[in-house]
């Protein structure tokens, strides 16, 4: 019997030949090899989305931009010479049309030039040649290698691809490093940390909850063929996840099926996420969810738990961590994904997608100081992106009186039942109690149904600038009681956590069993921190000393430690540990690696026995790379020596730009060889015209906006059918870089991928505006993405105006020109909205003046401190046009005595 495809598989294998008709030129069979193959062309940054890389750039301990887009070529990487100007205040300007740019570096005497074409640059008057490779015009900016840069700037710039992450080093003093270290309000506690990106003050331009909308997709059609001796398999399955608006809320839908289940599975939320607590009317949530939810783990009580049907409710901030010491990762992965985890860059951990597509890391602990974790995405067609949270204990600390709440609960597939109820609450400036109900089911019950057990928290939080101190007590609903004292603080630049548990009666929870030989009491110390050393590399490391003591009098000791370090570009880490238990000892340790540098990747674990017995357990490498027209080939080796078992992959794969397809294959030691297909396609919709497309890259979880930029001749702020567009206009996110994005004829620009929940500022880039008389009429906006939705946003332009004139003082000659007159422009409101001096001559000039009425007059201050008298003002009126206002002469003259 021939296979039957699920629907959704269908529907799949339809979309993917449609599209591959209408896929880009260069992304067909038989195209150029390259998108960048001719050099000094301009580029569509759409065309070569594939090689985009979105980076944080860091200058000393301060996040300049968490949105530099630089392309990948090869072994090079290009980065925004323009973007890299304007956020390092250099005096260089860009002329994308002639790819060509012009200016000085830090001194006028030290000139700069560029021609793209000619493949030629000019330093201070001496011009030489460069690979044509190194420089190109994409969109509307210069993007030039890094090594380039560094060579003919006195800069390093240092990238990290592992962490997404580019680092300034100017080897001169930047005017910037002074100007960011003038402005530097104090140093945090618990040491340097990079400084938060500041809020410009847009207004904010939320979307209202839609009933229903039309889903973003990501979908993955996989068939693969198994063979072994004496048996053959064919298996076809597909997943996908939704995400939209849904019933006012934001709706998101996982399904997944495959030949041999006879209905898919699925799992659905439905919540809706405020950050600024406008939530629930009088309970000022700021997050609730309805649905498929996990109940977080609650110390030394619960483990996190797998989903079930419930709800949640919390007016906890956002960006906390889910309990206060610990925080849980999770989130959806697609098939053939995987995630590299990195905590204060140190590499953590890595996982591969599972049946689910979901990843958990659970309960990672917090430290006194920076905790800031690192979350790098890779797909199995190259695609790659990250996340990054970041948290600090020290400033978690409630006012008094505040409160804060989260409630919690589900009902699993086997009908156990799990609750959490969380309550803290601000005492006094330094001082936080905390109290909680939680229900879970019976530890060793194991049965659908079996009764649960019920416990109660009482907790005291107390801090101060160099420690928190806490305390805890958890009464067992049957008997029991478990006292818990931690201590946080630092030593020099070490993170320091001590934790010090009595357990009494017969306590029994998740963490810790009653049966048996219990334990009685449990220590805990653990160190993190930086080795730096004179001449090597940073790093980072952590030790962790555990001793219990069990009912009996018996003792288990535990001793781990975890060492990183960064060489060429690869990211490695050691792990220890050592334990004893019932009078036996045992030690392992684990080797990870990960490396991404320009088009090749690498990442590998090594895990391996100490004692009772030396050897080696496990062996696994995989590696892929980049190859023309935007092929990726993979391979993978795994080694389960306890087992005897050798497995050997290898896959090739292609990115279409609207889709991505991939063959692999596996082979291992027992004759078992397998073949499989992948198909992956993300669709989403224009909300303006309601067209739909497709990309390689997923996107479902993220949020988008549709920005459009029009010239508003009414001033009215909305577009009039016969109002004109404005083409080729930038946008500059969260006030770091400008994002690749360029408004089309229409003046509209999709931006997608922005992190959900978390508040992104967009403004108008004037610089890209053709008309040097054009000018937003609002400084930004500030909009909240939610995954599934792309939010229109309107940039109105309007035509400004230049007024000049001149200043003139009046004596018994006559009348002169006079500089240092200081001009202020005031509005019809009486705020003084710009303000000029006079050159040597009198005259003065003020640009890009907004339509309107105003009032031209000699600063009161100046007049009241010359002792001046009239004439010190006229009104002008600004038209909507824009034009050249000139002639506005104010006279002054010193008053008599």
């Amino acid at each position: 019997m021939p296979p039957t495809f699920p629907p959704l598989l269908t529907h799949c294998l339809a979309a993917a030949l449609f599209l591959a008709q209408s896929a880009p030129a260069w992304a067909q069979p038989g195209a150029a090899p390259s998108p960048f193959a001719k050099p000094g062309a301009a580029l569509s940054s759409r065309d070569i989305e594939a090689h985009l890389l979105v980076l944080d750039v860091r200058l000393d301990s301060f996040i300049l931009s968490d949105g530099l887009s630089g392309y990948q070529d090869g072994a090079r990487i290009l980065l925004p010479l323009g973007e890299l100007a304007r956020l390092l205040t250099l005096a260089i300007t860009v002329q994308p049309a002639a790819g060509s740019a012009s200016g000085y570096v830090l001194r006028e005497d030290r000139t700069f030039g560029l021609n793209v074409a000619q493949s030629l640059v000019s330093l201070a008057g001496q011009e030489g040649k460069f690979e044509a490779q190194g420089a190109r015009v994409i969109g509307d900016d210069v993007y030039v290698s890094s090594e380039l840069l560094s060579r003919w700037l006195p800069i390093d710039f240092d990238i990290t691809l592992s962490a997404m992450q580019l680092q300034v080093k100017p080897r001169e003093k930047l005017p910037l490093q002074e100007r960011l270290e003038r402005e530097r309000a104090a140093k945090q506690l618990g040491g340097a940390r990079p400084e938060p990106l500041a809020d410009p003050g847009y207004p904010r331009a939320l979307a209202p909850y839609q009933w229903i909308d039309r889903p973003f997709i990501d979908q993955t059609f996989g068939a693969d063929a198994r063979a072994a001796p004496g048996s053959r398999q064919f298996n076809a399955a597909y997943t996908a996840y939704l995400t939209a608006d849904m019933l006012g809320m934001e709706g998101a839908a996982y399904i997944s099926g495959s030949r041999g289940k006879p209905s898919p599975d699925w799992r659905m939320t439905l919540s809706r996420n405020d950050p600024d607590a406008g939530l629930l009317g009088p309970l000022r949530a700021r997050s609730f969810a309805l649905g498929n939810i996990l109940v977080p783990s609650v110390a030394n009580v619960m483990l996190t738990s797998s989903t079930g049907r419930g709800a949640a409710i919390s007016n906890r901030p956002l960006d906390q961590p889910t309990s206060f010491d610990r925080q849980s990762l999770r989130g959806d992965l697609p098939p053939g994904w995987d995630v590299t985890l990195y905590y204060n860059d140190a590499l953590l951990g890595f996982q591969a997608s599972r049946a689910d597509g979901l990843y958990a890391f659970d309960d990672l602990p917090l430290s006194f100081g920076r905790n800031e974790f690192l979350l790098l995405f890779n797909g199995p067609l190259g695609q790659m992106r990250t996340e990054r949270k970041s948290f600090l204990l020290d400033q978690s600390i409630l006012k008094p009186g505040e409160i804060l709440y989260a409630l919690t609960g589900h009902r699993a597939d086997n009908g156990d039942m799990r609750s959490v109820a969380r309550l803290d609450m601000g005492l006094s400036k330094a001082l936080a109690g905390s109290a909680g109900l939680i229900y879970m089911p019976r530890p060793a019950a194991g049965q659908s149904g079996a009764k649960g057990r019920g416990y109660a928290q009482l907790g005291l939080r107390a801090y101060s600038e160099w420690a928190i101190l806490t305390s805890e007590l958890t009464f067992a609903q049957e008997g029991g009681m478990l006292a818990e004292l931690g201590l946080k603080t630092r030593l020099g630049s070490y993170a320091v956590d001590f934790l010090h548990i009595q357990v009494h009666g017969d306590f029994g929870s998740d963490v810790f069993s009653a049966s048996g030989d219990p334990i009685k009491m449990r220590d805990k110390l653990r160190l993190i921190g930086t080795l730096a050393l004179t001449g090597l590399p940073r790093m980072p490391v952590a030790v962790e000393a555990q001793r219990e003591m069990l009912k009996s009098g018996a003792t288990n000791e535990a001793v781990s430690g975890r060492m990183s370090v960064m060489l060429a570009g690869t990211s490695m880490t050691h792990g220890l540990t050592w334990l004893r238990a019932g009078g036996a000892a045992t030690s392992y340790g684990n080797l990870q690696l990960s490396r991404r540098m320009a088009a090749m990747g690498l990442n590998g674990q090594l895990a391996y026995l100490i004692k009772p017995e030396a050897r080696l357990d496990s062996l696994a490498l995989t590696a892929d790379r980049n190859l023309a027209s935007g092929y990726r080939v993979n391979a993978g080796f795994l080694r389960t020596f306890s087992a005897g078992t050798t497995l050997l992959a290898g896959g090739l794969s292609k990115n279409f730009g609207r889709f991505a397809l991939a063959v692999s294959t596996s082979y291992s030691n027992r004759r078992e060889l397998a073949l499989g297909l992948q198909l992956f396609m993300a669709l989403g919709r224009e909300p303006r015209t309601g067209q739909w497309f497709s990309d390689a890259i997923p996107m479902a979880g993220m949020g988008a906006v549709s920005a459009r930029a029009f010239v508003d001749s009414n001033l009215n702020g909305k577009r009039e059918p016969d109002e004109e567009l404005v083409p080729n206009a930038g946008f500059i996110i969260n006030s770091g870089g400008r994002h690749p994005t360029l408004s089309a004829e229409d003046g509209t620009a999709f931006m997608g991928r922005l992190t959900p929940g978390q508040y992104v500022d967009i403004a108008l880039d004037a610089s890209t505006l053709e008309d040097p008389l054009w000018k937003s009429a609002t400084e930004g906006v500030r909009v909240l993405p939610r995954p599934g939705l792309a939010q229109m946003v309107e940039f109105p332009v309007v035509s400004t105006s230049e007024v000049d004139g001149t200043v003139y003082l009046l004596n018994h000659t006559g009348r002169r020109g006079i500089g240092d007159a200081l001009v202020d422009l005031v509005n019809s409101q009486g705020a003084v909205v710009a303000s000029t001096t006079s050159s040597s001559d009198g005259f003065y000039l003020l640009r890009q003046v907004m339509p309107g009425r105003y009032t031209l007059r000699i600063s009161p201050l100046q007049a009241a401190k010359l002792a001046l008298s009239p004439t010190l003002e006229r009104s002008i009126t600004v038209m909507p046009e824009g034009d050249f206002i000139s002639g506005q002469d104010l006279e002054m003259k010193l008053a008599p005595p």
